[in-house]
């Protein structure tokens, strides 16, 4: 492993950190290749279209991680990639196996909304998007990637905010970063066809 390096996201960065997603959530191994694709490519979009901070990390110019963060009450958003995540949700649409993914999709989204609804907390910001790809966890790049967040929380005087995780994701590492489970939820989702219990949390900062 080269030296990593770090940047803001740009276009070219788009396939890499999809097939990351697909990777980290497993989609590759629930969905067609087909269907996989586009739900991650939708999910990415929908998270580049609220982002008002990026950090790409690199390896040998090969993106193996990002983080993206949120400023609440910015104005900043970015119609394309919306208008790009509602043509790969409306392509999902074409078949039976897309349905049931967007249908887990929105799901998760009303999960999400229900956790971030009990709290009384008035957040600023919102950690959004955080993935490091499997290769390359433990070597110190997420908690770059993170302090890289929190200093531009800082800089834009946001001193609250919040993450969504759940069990199928590495939520301890929110732990260790000292942030407060604030909500959980405990659901059974149909994962294309099977059944999936998953606790969803909340962590503030």
């Amino acid at each position: 492993m080269n030296k990593i390096s770090y940047r803001p996201y740009l276009s070219q960065d788009f396939k890499p950190l999809s097939d990351i997603i697909n990777i980290t959530w497993g989609y590759e191994k629930t969905y067609t290749p087909a269907t996989a694709v586009r739900l991650s490519n939708a999910y990415l979009r929908l998270c580049l279209a609220e982002q008002t901070f990026t950090q790409v990390a690199f390896d040998n110019g090969k993106p193996i991680g990002v983080i993206m963060g949120n400023h609440l009450h910015s104005s900043h958003r970015h119609l394309k990639f919306q208008i790009q995540a509602r043509w790969d949700l409306l392509t999902l649409s074409l078949t039976a196996e897309g349905r049931r993914a967007r249908d887990f999709f929105k799901e998760v989204d009303k999960i999400y909304e229900k956790l971030l609804s009990a709290q009384s907390q008035d957040y600023g910001g919102e950690l959004s998007f955080f993935a490091i790809h499997p290769e390359y966890r433990s070597l110190g790049i997420g908690k770059e990637l993170y302090n890289r967040f929190l200093n531009y929380m800082k800089s834009e005087s946001i001193e609250h905010f919040y993450v969504y995780t759940d069990t199928t994701c590495n939520y301890g590492f929110y732990e260790r970063q000292n942030m407060l489970r604030c909500g959980t939820e405990k659901v059974t989702l149909q994962l294309n066809g099977n059944p999936k219990d998953i606790l969803f949390f909340i962590y503030e900062n």
